[in-house]
């Protein structure tokens, strides 16, 4: 399959699965979309992270990556850029008021853009795929681009379904806590402490990061 054989691909999906199954920064996220705001928003904001990791395909692909990874200080910077909009969302929804158990759908448009920002302000996502994809990647067999894109695009899909999951998961605990009485407000509340614990732990990362350069 354009230089990859099947033996490589089978084990570059296994070896995709176990990452992408394993509970992340992504799948809180979704989660608490998901809790908040249903099924629907969940998988919408699946769909915003799909498409933000097509473009760190793309950025893997084209070199792009590789570029900024030799300025860590514009990581850096796309790092907190992150950090400060999950904290401005997570202000924005601890703000909200709302306690009624039929609150109005957010945009669609709103929960797309959101999750693409969130997904997309991780640049150590682009590097995961340029140390990851290559490992898969027979130079000798076809065009290393196009096997990079191939294996980007799996990947994404991939991540596609088991990120679903989880923000099904996270409607359904919903669900079932406002079937229990749970007020809207309560839940409102955890979605908006999880955004700042995300944000929290990007932040704790740049520091831990900063102390373990050289000199640091």
């Amino acid at each position: 399959m354009f230089g990859i054989t099947m033996g490589t691909y089978i084990a570059f999906l296994i070896a995709t699965f176990v990452i992408v199954i394993v509970p992340g920064p992504d799948h809180v996220y979704l989660g608490a979309v998901a809790l908040r705001d249903g099924r629907r928003a969940g998988i919408i904001a699946t769909t915003g992270m799909a498409l933000s990791m097509t473009i760190h395909t793309l950025i893997a692909v084209t070199g792009l990556g590789a570029a900024l990874a030799a300025i860590p200080a514009a990581l850096d910077l796309v790092r907190v850029g992150g950090a400060l909009f999950l904290i401005c969302l997570g202000i924005a929804t601890l703000r909200k008021r709302s306690d009624s158990a039929q609150q109005k759908p957010p945009p669609s448009g709103g929960v797309l853009t959101r999750a693409m920002v969130v997904n997309l302000t991780n640049p150590k996502i682009a590097l995961f795929f340029l140390a990851f994809l290559p490992q898969f990647v027979a130079p000798d067999s076809g065009t290393v681009p196009l096997q990079l894109l191939i294996l980007g695009l799996s990947f994404v899909v991939l991540g596609f379904i088991v990120d679903a999951i989880y923000a099904i998961g996270g409607a359904m605990a919903g669900r079932f806590l406002t079937a229990r009485g749970t007020r809207a407000r309560p839940l409102t509340a955890v979605s908006g402490i999880v955004y700042l614990g995300l944000a929290a732990i990007i932040l704790a990362s740049l520091a831990f990061d900063s102390a373990s350069l050289p000199g640091g």
